[in-house]
């Protein structure tokens, strides 16, 4: 049995389009290669900082966390009443009780309040207790 060749194995001459791109990929084969990584290396970043737990106070805003040096001097109080959570998905503006607006990104671990928590979860927004 004999196969037909394919009629499309070469570009057309008359599609400047795929052609200018075809020249410029070669040109800059290098600095895409480059550029590759570095984008890689962004994402990877990224990705790490999602299981660093953000602290929440009652009003939604960022609890200023402590470095373990200063830990180290002193206790630090914390309401027994918070968890840790990973979010299933991105949320803004969440208003949980009066004046409370919750901002969320997906798969970022918070430490909130429980009855924020048990909210969310009730909804299915909660992918993860930890």
């Amino acid at each position: 049995m004999i196969v037909p060749t394919n009629p499309r194995t070469k570009r057309n001459p008359r599609d400047h389009t795929g052609n200018q791109k075809t020249i410029l990929a070669e040109l800059h084969a290098e600095e895409l290669a480059k550029r590759k990584d570095e984008i890689a290396m962004f994402q990877a970043q990224q990705k790490a900082g999602l299981d660093e737990p953000i602290a929440l106070d009652e009003k939604g805003r960022t609890i200023q966390t402590v470095s373990e040096e200063a830990a180290e001097e002193g206790p630090v109080d914390i309401p027994p009443t918070t968890v840790n959570i990973r979010i299933a998905c991105d949320l803004e503006k969440v208003t949980i009780g009066q004046g409370t607006d919750f901002d969320f990104k997906e798969g970022q671990v918070y430490t909130v309040p429980l009855h924020v928590a048990q909210h969310l979860d009730r909804l299915g927004y909660v992918w993860q207790w930890l």
